[in-house]
């Protein structure tokens, strides 16, 4: 078994199966912290020299590279149904992940398999043993990005859709050299800490992703950031696409899907339906949208079509974004202030559409404790058509204390405001309480998002035992 320390207490091991991995992963952050950039890409260099140069970038096929604060997962998942339904074999590298770290690394529109992970994993420690700096000790994230670039190698795929992590410039992802097309979404103002604290600073983070001569499609929705991110493209010669509110309009908004227009450079003004509840994928399909036209006419994706374009937006699932994971149960993974405002503008246009009289509206909140959640909250309460708040406390250091949650929510509402320690108890009460006709909407975190998936993947699969016994 090749192994050696790295760090204090820190070894590389070689694993037997999934959940030995997974463990191994989570203890990554007590022993490691951020690399200098530099120290990352030339480990990156490493690797793509192994093998006969087997993990080359030019193995990856064509790069599409997202950035933003909202938005940059659900652009990734239209991208990908897109790239799938022109015929491309497609690779997507996201997070952070719901319930199974697998959910990071989709291959043809699926998540890959628990033997392909382990396998990807193994590969990566026997990398490490051979590296020279033995110093060297990648973060959880950077060995996700290792991973993923040894999978979609294997797999030879086309495209590989490939979202940053934290910010852009100083991002992992970011080692990769020569994308195809970058695209920066909505930028808002969260990860402060880490990003800065203005717009046009996180936003200067994340136009870090924009290569020479390389085009860039961006959310046109900020004056400050889009101003710096027409700078960066000017100075590094790209050719430069915004997308406004101008872009797109809704024509319709149902229970269960959006029509709406796009104005295209190509093919003149397009109407799309998109299944999904969420009035902010609109803008987040627009901007897929323009970024396949600027692939199919300046890349060697002449493949895409309108037709496949139209296909892939109609197709695209993205869970934990306002998604109806049981029938009138919603969670959305809004966790900054644009996301919930966002995510207040979807419920206010799906009531409208909504079936009877007197319904009752409950909404689930729970947030992380370093985020700007006094405003959220706020906005939150301006939902006159809720009728009761449950709030609850993600599990472990990092979660809001219930205490200063309730009393956030005691100041800008006098709706009843119940109190559950548990995720898994304040589904159940709201469950309960909204009788048959009721709409539960779960919101505040991805984190959050995550416990709930699980909560119903597992009351699924022990309904199916039941149900089988």
């Amino acid at each position: 078994m090749p192994e050696h320390a790295r760090g204090i207490g820190m070894e590389e091991v070689i694993v037997e199966n999934y959940e030995e991995a997974e463990r191994f992963l989570a203890e990554i952050p007590k022993f490691t912290k951020k690399n200098l950039f530099e120290e990352t890409k030339a480990f990156y260099a490493y690797i793509q020299s192994c093998d006969k140069g087997q993990y080359s970038e030019t193995n990856l096929g064509s790069i599409i590279h997202v950035a933003g604060t909202n938005g940059k997962g659900s652009v990734c998942a239209f991208m990908q149904q897109i790239c799938l339904e022109s015929g491309y074999k497609t690779g997507m590298f996201t997070s952070p992940h719901l319930v199974t770290t697998r959910e990071r690394f989709c291959i043809d529109g699926k998540i890959i398999s628990e033997e392909a992970f382990v396998e990807a994993f193994n590969w990566l420690t026997q990398m490490l043993c051979g590296y020279h700096n033995k110093k060297y000790c990648p973060t959880y994230f950077e060995r996700l990005f290792f991973m993923a670039v040894y999978l979609f190698t294997k797999e030879k795929v086309d495209v590989t859709v490939l979202e940053t992590g934290l910010g852009g410039r100083l991002d992992t992802t970011n080692i990769i050299a020569s994308p195809t097309l970058t695209i920066i979404t909505q930028i808002g103002l969260d990860h402060m800490e880490y990003l800065g604290d203005t717009i046009e600073k996180i936003a200067s983070e994340k136009a870090g992703i924009i290569k020479c001569g390389v085009p860039v499609v961006f959310s046109d929705r900020k004056i400050q950031s889009s101003a710096v991110i027409r700078k960066k493209a000017t100075e590094y010669g790209c050719k430069c696409y915004a997308v406004s509110k101008n872009d797109y309009k809704i024509n319709e908004i149902q229970k269960k899907y959006i029509d709406f227009s796009v104005v295209s450079r190509y093919y003149d003004y397009c109407g799309f339906t998109a299944y999904t509840t969420a009035v902010y994928q609109v803008e987040n399909a627009a901007i897929a949208i323009r970024a396949c036209e600027i692939l199919q006419r300046d890349s060697n994706l002449k493949k895409i079509t309108i037709d496949s374009i139209h296909k892939g937006i109609k197709k695209m699932r993205w869970a934990g974004r306002m998604e109806e994971i049981e029938q009138r149960i919603y969670i959305d993974g809004a966790h900054n202030e644009d996301g919930i405002e966002a995510f207040v503008q979807s419920v206010k246009e799906m009531t409208k559409v909504m079936d009877g009289k007197n319904i009752k509206y409950i909404l689930i909140f729970s947030v992380m404790k370093d985020k700007q959640y006094d405003r959220m909250i706020e906005m939150l309460c301006n939902l006159c058509m809720i009728t009761e708040f449950v709030v609850t406390h993600i599990p472990g250091e990092r979660g809001a204390k219930l205490t200063e949650l309730k009393e956030k929510f005691s100041e800008y509402t006098n709706k009843n405001i119940h109190i559950y320690e548990k995720i898994e108890d304040a589904i159940e009460y709201s469950i309960l309480s909204r009788k048959d006709q009721g709409v539960v909407y779960i919101v505040g975190s991805l984190y959050l998002a995550g416990f709930v998936e699980k909560f119903f993947v597992d009351k699924r699969a022990g309904r199916c035992l039941e149900e089988r016994s």
